[in-house]
């Protein structure tokens, strides 16, 4: 081959990566494509850059030492899952044979092992569960609470377990069940509803909750008051609720209609409550006295004349801005 020739191998050399590619302009396709039809080593080097095994087999070499790495990590996890649950075993069989020797009964045996259960909940299946380990923790730790309550009560003579067991399950629900049902498989109905799912879970705890302690202690003039003032506050976090989810508008307007939902409940809610509570007509916001900052009632009417206010006007903007967009989409 003459100068030239060995030129435009070079250059072909070059830019067969490119080519391979995809990557580069139209002209240097051009050029590589005729020199390919005469020239047998560029076609040699094309084939080489065509042939992807080692490629794959690298690949396949780096998800098998990772796929062996993340295997090793989760079985020296597992182990010591298992090696922190047999410790958390001994006080319990310890205590298992001082109760049995002393016939004092098994009361502090299984309260024990009630709790050691709730820690375990935090240990051991963190690392021995593969899947979903932070919703099993969580249901595992609220049962072993919830037994330890009860383990409890039977030692106190009982009575009370109902009592103890119902708020806290409505308290650890308002902060725990978003996060185990967003992690739960639902029917394909509710599949798109948890939040819908949540609302409904959270208010019937409520509801349970004052039920329960007025009557365990026999208030029921106390448990009418509670459910209607629950009644009363809900509707108001019921229906920002339901427009934030349901509203088919724009994030704007949404927060509009919310915002100025919110500054009426605030507003008004107080004087709902008691009409419907104690059968008494009020209008706190008719006290307002802008010069007054001294008396409770004054106070209460002025703040929520202002949160009426400037309620109002914000959401008035936001409404205004989300329109504005909702018409510009169309």
């Amino acid at each position: 081959m003459d100068k030239n020739n060995y030129d435009e191998c070079d250059i072909v050399q070059d830019l067969l990566p490119l080519y391979y590619d995809d990557a580069c302009n139209s002209a240097s396709k051009q050029l590589v494509e005729e020199h390919l039809k005469s020239c047998a080593k560029c076609q040699k080097t094309y084939k080489e850059l065509q042939d992807t095994t080692i490629d794959t087999m690298i690949q396949k070499e780096s998800t098998g030492v990772l796929e062996r790495h993340v295997k090793k990590e989760k079985n020296a996890a597992y182990k010591a899952g298992v090696i922190i649950a047999l410790l958390l075993m001994v006080p319990i069989i310890i205590t298992f044979l001082v109760s049995a020797g002393s016939g004092g009964g098994f009361g502090a045996f299984w309260v024990l092992a009630a709790s050691m259960l709730l820690v375990g909940a935090l240990t051991v299946v963190p690392l021995t569960s593969s899947h979903n380990k932070l919703v099993r923790s969580i249901i595992i730790g609220i049962a072993a609470l919830l037994l330890i309550m009860f383990f409890v009560d039977r030692m106190n003579g009982g009575g009370e377990f109902i009592l103890w067991s119902v708020p806290t399950v409505f308290g650890l629900s308002v902060v725990f069940f978003p996060i185990v049902i967003r992690q739960l498989k639902l029917p394909v109905i509710l599949a798109d509803k948890k939040a819908l799912v949540t609302m409904l879970w959270d208010t019937a705890w409520l509801y349970l909750t004052i039920f329960e302690v007025c009557n365990h202690s026999g208030d029921v003039e106390g448990m009418r008051g509670g459910l209607l003032t629950a009644s009363v506050m809900m509707s108001g976090v019921w229906l920002v609720f339901l427009i934030i989810r349901y509203l088919k508008v724009n994030g704007w307007m949404k927060a509009g209609f919310a915002l100025i939902i919110t500054s009426i409940w605030i507003a008004f809610s107080n004087d709902v409550c008691a009409l419907f509570v104690e059968n008494k007509r009020q209008l706190t916001i008719a006290s307002a006295n802008f010069s007054d900052w001294a008396g409770t009632t004054c106070v209460n009417a002025n703040v929520f004349v202002l949160t009426l206010i400037i309620g109002g006007i914000i959401s008035g903007i936001l409404l205004i801005i989300g329109f504005g967009k909702m018409l510009k989409e169309k």
